[in-house]
Protein backbone atom coordinates (compact mmCIF):
# COMPACT_ATOMS: atom_id res chain seq x y z
CA UNK A 1 0.00 0.00 0.00
CA UNK A 2 1.18 3.32 -0.70
CA UNK A 3 1.63 5.86 2.53
CA UNK A 4 -1.64 8.02 1.17
CA UNK A 5 -3.43 9.97 3.74
CA UNK A 6 -6.63 8.26 5.11
CA UNK A 7 -9.86 10.39 4.28
CA UNK A 8 -12.13 9.96 6.61
CA UNK A 9 -15.82 11.79 6.10
CA UNK A 10 -17.87 13.39 8.80
CA UNK A 11 -14.67 13.32 10.97
CA UNK A 12 -13.93 16.46 11.62
CA UNK A 13 -17.99 16.74 12.77
CA UNK A 14 -17.69 19.16 16.41
CA UNK A 15 -19.52 18.86 19.67
CA UNK A 16 -18.73 21.95 22.25
CA UNK A 17 -18.54 20.86 25.86
CA UNK A 18 -22.13 22.10 27.54
CA UNK A 19 -21.22 22.14 31.39
CA UNK A 20 -24.07 20.26 33.65
CA UNK A 21 -24.75 22.57 36.61
CA UNK A 22 -23.44 20.00 38.88
CA UNK A 23 -19.96 20.70 37.03
CA UNK A 24 -19.99 24.19 38.53
CA UNK A 25 -20.98 23.58 41.83
CA UNK A 26 -18.99 20.38 42.29
CA UNK A 27 -15.62 21.78 41.27
CA UNK A 28 -16.13 25.77 42.32
CA UNK A 29 -12.67 25.50 43.89
CA UNK A 30 -10.89 24.80 40.80
CA UNK A 31 -12.64 26.91 38.43
CA UNK A 32 -11.69 29.42 40.92
CA UNK A 33 -8.06 28.84 40.96
CA UNK A 34 -8.11 28.61 37.43
CA UNK A 35 -9.36 32.11 37.38
CA UNK A 36 -6.93 34.09 39.54
CA UNK A 37 -3.89 31.77 37.49
CA UNK A 38 -1.64 34.44 35.99
CA UNK A 39 1.74 34.32 35.14
CA UNK A 40 3.45 35.02 38.54
CA UNK A 41 1.65 31.93 40.34
CA UNK A 42 2.41 29.46 37.42
CA UNK A 43 6.19 30.75 37.85
CA UNK A 44 5.67 30.19 41.24
CA UNK A 45 4.43 26.72 40.74
CA UNK A 46 7.12 25.81 37.74
CA UNK A 47 9.82 27.03 40.07
CA UNK A 48 8.51 24.74 43.06
CA UNK A 49 9.34 21.73 40.95
CA UNK A 50 12.46 19.87 42.05
CA UNK A 51 15.00 18.04 40.25
CA UNK A 52 14.72 14.49 41.38
CA UNK A 53 17.26 11.56 41.51
CA UNK A 54 14.31 8.88 41.48
CA UNK A 55 10.90 8.80 40.23
CA UNK A 56 7.66 9.39 41.55
CA UNK A 57 5.24 6.53 40.83
CA UNK A 58 1.72 7.55 40.62
CA UNK A 59 -1.15 6.67 42.74
CA UNK A 60 -3.62 7.86 40.91
CA UNK A 61 -3.99 4.97 38.08
CA UNK A 62 -8.04 4.84 38.44
CA UNK A 63 -10.66 6.28 36.37
CA UNK A 64 -12.60 9.15 37.38
CA UNK A 65 -13.07 13.53 38.07
CA UNK A 66 -14.70 16.10 36.19
CA UNK A 67 -12.45 15.48 32.88
CA UNK A 68 -10.28 12.54 32.44
CA UNK A 69 -7.55 12.17 29.11
CA UNK A 70 -5.19 9.83 28.40
CA UNK A 71 -3.24 8.38 25.40
CA UNK A 72 -1.49 4.98 24.33
CA UNK A 73 1.26 4.51 22.10
CA UNK A 74 2.58 1.48 20.12
CA UNK A 75 6.01 2.08 17.85
CA UNK A 76 6.81 -1.04 16.06
CA UNK A 77 8.25 -2.48 13.22
CA UNK A 78 5.99 -2.96 10.62
CA UNK A 79 7.76 -6.16 8.75
CA UNK A 80 8.29 -8.47 11.19
CA UNK A 81 7.11 -6.85 14.94
CA UNK A 82 10.81 -7.63 15.64
CA UNK A 83 13.19 -4.93 13.60
CA UNK A 84 14.20 -1.29 14.70
CA UNK A 85 10.77 1.01 15.27
CA UNK A 86 9.06 2.46 11.32
CA UNK A 87 5.48 2.90 12.66
CA UNK A 88 3.87 4.68 15.57
CA UNK A 89 0.14 4.04 16.29
CA UNK A 90 -1.07 6.57 18.68
CA UNK A 91 -5.03 6.81 20.29
CA UNK A 92 -6.17 9.84 22.91
CA UNK A 93 -8.90 10.55 24.45
CA UNK A 94 -11.07 13.46 26.77
CA UNK A 95 -13.92 12.14 28.92
CA UNK A 96 -15.65 14.50 30.38
CA UNK A 97 -19.52 13.38 30.95
CA UNK A 98 -19.84 16.36 33.18
CA UNK A 99 -19.43 18.62 30.23
CA UNK A 100 -21.20 16.39 27.98
CA UNK A 101 -18.34 16.06 26.15
CA UNK A 102 -15.89 13.74 25.21
CA UNK A 103 -12.66 13.85 22.34
CA UNK A 104 -11.36 11.02 20.04
CA UNK A 105 -8.45 10.66 17.84
CA UNK A 106 -6.34 7.97 16.24
CA UNK A 107 -3.25 8.28 14.04
CA UNK A 108 -1.16 5.79 12.71
CA UNK A 109 2.37 7.33 11.04
CA UNK A 110 4.86 4.87 9.21
CA UNK A 111 8.00 4.72 7.07
CA UNK A 112 6.63 1.17 5.25
CA UNK A 113 2.28 1.71 5.64
CA UNK A 114 -0.24 3.63 4.88
CA UNK A 115 -0.43 6.94 7.28
CA UNK A 116 -3.86 8.44 8.38
CA UNK A 117 -5.28 10.29 10.86
CA UNK A 118 -8.88 10.66 11.92
CA UNK A 119 -10.67 12.35 15.05
CA UNK A 120 -14.27 12.78 16.28
CA UNK A 121 -15.84 14.75 19.37
CA UNK A 122 -19.04 13.06 21.42
CA UNK A 123 -21.67 14.73 23.45
CA UNK A 124 -21.42 12.10 26.17
CA UNK A 125 -18.60 10.41 28.03
CA UNK A 126 -17.03 7.54 26.13
CA UNK A 127 -15.13 5.29 28.64
CA UNK A 128 -17.26 2.86 30.35
CA UNK A 129 -16.56 0.80 34.09
CA UNK A 130 -14.89 3.30 36.15
CA UNK A 131 -12.12 2.36 37.94
CA UNK A 132 -10.30 3.12 41.76
CA UNK A 133 -7.47 1.22 42.42
CA UNK A 134 -5.86 0.46 38.88
CA UNK A 135 -5.95 1.57 34.99
CA UNK A 136 -9.00 0.56 33.25
CA UNK A 137 -9.89 1.96 30.31
CA UNK A 138 -12.46 0.67 28.11
CA UNK A 139 -14.37 2.21 24.70
CA UNK A 140 -16.78 0.82 22.51
CA UNK A 141 -17.80 2.74 19.36
CA UNK A 142 -18.55 2.72 16.05
CA UNK A 143 -14.97 3.30 14.30
CA UNK A 144 -12.96 2.67 17.90
CA UNK A 145 -13.04 -0.18 20.60
CA UNK A 146 -10.54 -0.77 23.19
CA UNK A 147 -9.93 -2.21 26.90
CA UNK A 148 -6.67 -1.39 28.43
CA UNK A 149 -6.40 -2.48 31.90
CA UNK A 150 -3.77 -3.24 34.82
CA UNK A 151 -1.36 -1.44 36.97
CA UNK A 152 2.60 -0.43 36.51
CA UNK A 153 3.97 -2.83 38.74
CA UNK A 154 1.99 -5.54 37.15
CA UNK A 155 1.50 -4.30 33.39
CA UNK A 156 -1.26 -3.58 31.15
CA UNK A 157 -3.18 -6.08 28.65
CA UNK A 158 -4.65 -3.50 25.52
CA UNK A 159 -6.94 -4.85 23.14
CA UNK A 160 -8.05 -2.76 20.36
CA UNK A 161 -9.55 -2.19 16.52
CA UNK A 162 -9.03 1.22 14.71
CA UNK A 163 -11.40 0.21 11.68
CA UNK A 164 -10.44 3.24 10.17
CA UNK A 165 -6.26 2.88 10.02
CA UNK A 166 -7.25 -0.50 9.69
CA UNK A 167 -4.95 -1.86 13.05
CA UNK A 168 -6.04 -4.07 15.67
CA UNK A 169 -4.62 -5.88 18.57
CA UNK A 170 -4.04 -7.62 21.51
CA UNK A 171 -0.96 -6.42 23.51
CA UNK A 172 0.43 -6.99 26.67
CA UNK A 173 2.81 -3.41 27.97
CA UNK A 174 4.78 -4.05 30.81
CA UNK A 175 7.98 -2.15 32.11
CA UNK A 176 11.12 -2.20 30.41
CA UNK A 177 12.48 -0.17 33.88
CA UNK A 178 11.15 -0.08 37.21
CA UNK A 179 11.97 3.38 36.92
CA UNK A 180 10.59 4.18 33.43
CA UNK A 181 7.67 7.19 35.36
CA UNK A 182 7.52 10.73 34.68
CA UNK A 183 4.81 12.38 37.40
CA UNK A 184 4.59 15.93 36.08
CA UNK A 185 5.30 18.65 38.40
CA UNK A 186 6.44 16.40 41.41
CA UNK A 187 2.85 14.89 41.48
CA UNK A 188 1.78 18.41 42.03
CA UNK A 189 -1.60 19.66 40.36
CA UNK A 190 -0.41 22.33 37.21
CA UNK A 191 -2.81 25.41 37.76
CA UNK A 192 -3.57 27.87 34.67
CA UNK A 193 -5.88 29.96 33.20
CA UNK A 194 -7.22 27.26 31.28
CA UNK A 195 -6.36 24.11 32.96
CA UNK A 196 -6.53 22.43 36.72
CA UNK A 197 -4.50 18.95 35.98
CA UNK A 198 -2.26 16.26 37.32
CA UNK A 199 -1.06 13.86 35.00
CA UNK A 200 2.21 11.44 34.05
CA UNK A 201 3.66 9.63 31.67
CA UNK A 202 4.67 5.59 31.41
CA UNK A 203 7.54 6.33 28.94
CA UNK A 204 9.59 3.51 29.32
CA UNK A 205 7.45 0.48 28.47
CA UNK A 206 8.01 -2.71 25.69
CA UNK A 207 5.00 -4.53 23.83
CA UNK A 208 4.51 -7.87 22.95
CA UNK A 209 1.67 -9.37 21.20
CA UNK A 210 -0.42 -9.76 18.20
CA UNK A 211 -1.00 -6.98 15.36
CA UNK A 212 -2.96 -6.91 12.48
CA UNK A 213 -1.99 -3.65 10.48
CA UNK A 214 -3.78 -2.71 6.88
CA UNK A 215 -3.01 -6.73 6.02
CA UNK A 216 -0.14 -7.70 7.66
CA UNK A 217 -0.23 -10.08 10.95
CA UNK A 218 2.49 -9.65 13.17
CA UNK A 219 3.86 -11.33 16.03
CA UNK A 220 5.14 -7.99 18.15
CA UNK A 221 8.08 -9.01 20.03
CA UNK A 222 10.14 -6.14 20.42
CA UNK A 223 7.87 -3.25 20.30
CA UNK A 224 7.68 -0.21 22.79
CA UNK A 225 4.81 1.59 24.26
CA UNK A 226 3.71 5.27 26.10
CA UNK A 227 1.17 5.62 28.48
CA UNK A 228 0.02 8.95 29.32
CA UNK A 229 -2.86 9.86 32.00
CA UNK A 230 -4.26 13.35 33.41
CA UNK A 231 -6.96 14.30 35.81
CA UNK A 232 -8.74 17.49 36.01
CA UNK A 233 -10.97 20.24 34.49
CA UNK A 234 -10.31 22.83 32.02
CA UNK A 235 -12.68 25.71 30.54
CA UNK A 236 -10.59 26.79 27.19
CA UNK A 237 -7.29 26.16 26.09
CA UNK A 238 -4.49 28.58 25.64
CA UNK A 239 -1.30 26.28 24.93
CA UNK A 240 0.88 27.97 22.12
CA UNK A 241 2.54 24.84 21.10
CA UNK A 242 4.49 22.13 22.31
CA UNK A 243 7.13 19.17 21.35
CA UNK A 244 6.11 16.17 23.36
CA UNK A 245 8.71 13.55 22.18
CA UNK A 246 10.09 10.45 23.35
CA UNK A 247 13.36 8.09 21.59
CA UNK A 248 13.70 4.65 22.00
CA UNK A 249 17.42 3.18 22.20
CA UNK A 250 18.67 -0.04 22.96
CA UNK A 251 20.31 1.73 26.00
CA UNK A 252 16.55 2.84 26.95
CA UNK A 253 14.49 5.78 26.63
CA UNK A 254 14.34 9.72 26.42
CA UNK A 255 11.24 11.25 26.98
CA UNK A 256 10.73 15.37 26.73
CA UNK A 257 8.12 17.64 26.95
CA UNK A 258 8.41 21.05 25.58
CA UNK A 259 5.38 23.12 26.07
CA UNK A 260 4.68 27.44 25.79
CA UNK A 261 1.01 29.00 27.07
CA UNK A 262 -0.08 31.90 25.39
CA UNK A 263 -0.95 34.47 28.54
CA UNK A 264 -2.19 36.82 26.24
CA UNK A 265 -1.32 40.52 27.98
CA UNK A 266 1.20 38.62 29.58
CA UNK A 267 3.09 36.76 26.77
CA UNK A 268 4.36 33.45 26.01
CA UNK A 269 5.41 31.90 29.29
CA UNK A 270 7.27 28.51 28.37
CA UNK A 271 7.90 25.32 30.74
CA UNK A 272 7.95 21.75 30.03
CA UNK A 273 9.66 18.54 31.69
CA UNK A 274 11.22 15.58 30.79
CA UNK A 275 12.59 12.28 32.23
CA UNK A 276 15.25 9.62 30.67
CA UNK A 277 16.16 5.66 31.82
CA UNK A 278 19.65 4.67 29.77
CA UNK A 279 21.42 1.85 30.75
CA UNK A 280 18.91 1.09 33.92
CA UNK A 281 19.22 4.74 36.19
CA UNK A 282 17.08 7.56 36.08
CA UNK A 283 16.88 11.08 35.38
CA UNK A 284 14.99 14.01 35.62
CA UNK A 285 14.78 17.15 33.40
CA UNK A 286 13.52 20.39 34.47
CA UNK A 287 12.58 22.79 31.50
CA UNK A 288 15.52 24.60 31.47
CA UNK A 289 17.58 21.41 31.43
CA UNK A 290 16.99 20.31 28.32
CA UNK A 291 16.24 21.97 24.60
CA UNK A 292 14.61 20.55 21.46
CA UNK A 293 15.74 23.32 18.84
CA UNK A 294 14.54 23.11 15.19
CA UNK A 295 17.02 22.74 12.78
CA UNK A 296 15.33 22.88 9.10
CA UNK A 297 11.64 22.92 7.88
CA UNK A 298 9.76 21.60 4.84
CA UNK A 299 6.70 22.55 3.44
CA UNK A 300 4.10 20.33 4.04
CA UNK A 301 0.93 19.95 1.93
CA UNK A 302 -1.41 19.27 4.78
CA UNK A 303 -0.73 22.32 6.28
CA UNK A 304 -0.65 26.62 5.97
CA UNK A 305 3.28 26.40 7.27
CA UNK A 306 6.01 24.54 7.04
CA UNK A 307 6.98 22.13 9.49
CA UNK A 308 9.74 21.29 11.60
CA UNK A 309 12.21 18.14 10.42
CA UNK A 310 15.21 18.28 11.84
CA UNK A 311 16.26 19.12 15.41
CA UNK A 312 19.13 19.26 17.89
CA UNK A 313 18.09 17.87 21.04
CA UNK A 314 20.19 17.83 24.29
CA UNK A 315 19.63 17.71 28.05
CA UNK A 316 21.48 17.37 30.85
CA UNK A 317 25.21 18.83 31.93
CA UNK A 318 28.55 16.80 32.39
CA UNK A 319 31.81 17.92 34.75
CA UNK A 320 32.23 20.07 32.05
CA UNK A 321 29.40 21.87 31.39
CA UNK A 322 28.74 20.12 27.89
CA UNK A 323 25.31 18.10 27.43
CA UNK A 324 25.03 14.57 29.00
CA UNK A 325 23.15 14.43 26.06
CA UNK A 326 23.41 15.23 22.61
CA UNK A 327 21.40 14.17 19.46
CA UNK A 328 20.79 15.04 16.03
CA UNK A 329 17.08 14.02 15.07
CA UNK A 330 15.44 13.73 11.57
CA UNK A 331 12.03 12.86 10.56
CA UNK A 332 11.54 9.53 8.79
CA UNK A 333 8.24 9.94 8.18
CA UNK A 334 4.81 11.98 9.12
CA UNK A 335 1.85 12.55 9.39
CA UNK A 336 -0.24 16.02 9.77
CA UNK A 337 -3.25 17.64 10.04
CA UNK A 338 -5.12 20.97 11.41
CA UNK A 339 -7.00 20.43 14.97
CA UNK A 340 -9.28 22.58 15.72
CA UNK A 341 -9.77 22.54 19.68
CA UNK A 342 -9.93 25.97 20.98
CA UNK A 343 -10.70 29.25 19.46
CA UNK A 344 -7.64 29.01 16.64
CA UNK A 345 -6.53 26.23 14.37
CA UNK A 346 -3.88 24.16 15.58
CA UNK A 347 -0.87 22.68 13.21
CA UNK A 348 -0.40 19.32 14.30
CA UNK A 349 2.28 17.19 13.01
CA UNK A 350 3.15 13.35 14.50
CA UNK A 351 6.65 11.95 13.67
CA UNK A 352 8.84 8.82 13.13
CA UNK A 353 12.18 9.98 13.97
CA UNK A 354 15.68 8.53 13.59
CA UNK A 355 18.48 9.82 16.22
CA UNK A 356 22.03 9.56 16.75
CA UNK A 357 25.03 11.57 18.70
CA UNK A 358 25.99 10.78 22.49
CA UNK A 359 24.96 9.81 25.61
CA UNK A 360 28.26 11.00 28.07
CA UNK A 361 30.32 10.81 25.28
CA UNK A 362 29.23 7.01 24.22
CA UNK A 363 27.29 7.02 20.89
CA UNK A 364 23.76 6.12 20.50
CA UNK A 365 21.47 5.34 17.88
CA UNK A 366 17.42 5.04 18.27
CA UNK A 367 14.18 5.72 16.76
CA UNK A 368 10.99 7.49 18.15
CA UNK A 369 8.06 9.76 17.92
CA UNK A 370 7.15 13.65 18.18
CA UNK A 371 4.10 15.28 18.42
CA UNK A 372 4.51 18.97 17.41
CA UNK A 373 1.77 21.09 18.11
CA UNK A 374 1.99 24.99 16.98
CA UNK A 375 -0.28 28.18 16.18
CA UNK A 376 2.34 30.14 14.59
CA UNK A 377 3.68 29.72 10.67
CA UNK A 378 6.89 29.22 9.58
CA UNK A 379 7.33 30.64 6.12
Amino acid sequence: MTKEQIAVPGARRQVTPKPTLGFFLGNAGALLRMKRANRKNIEQQVTATRLLVEPTIPTFEGTGGPMEEGMIYLLFNSEDGAGPIDTVFRVFWVNAPALRFAFLDAFLVSENLSSGQWSRTYPHGILKHRTKGHYHQEVDLEAYTMTCDGTWHEGYTFQFNDKRNHISGDVKIQALSPKGVLVFFNGREAITPSMVQRFYDMFALKATGELKVQGRQLELTNGRAIIEHGLGIFSSYNIYDWRWLNLQFPEGTVHLFYHSLDLGDEGIFVAGEGAAVIDGEWYHFLHNDFAIEELAYEEDVALPTKVPVAWRVTAGKDVSGSPSLDLQVKKTAVASWIGTMGKENEFISNYVLEATGTWRSKRVVGKGTMENQMHRIVE
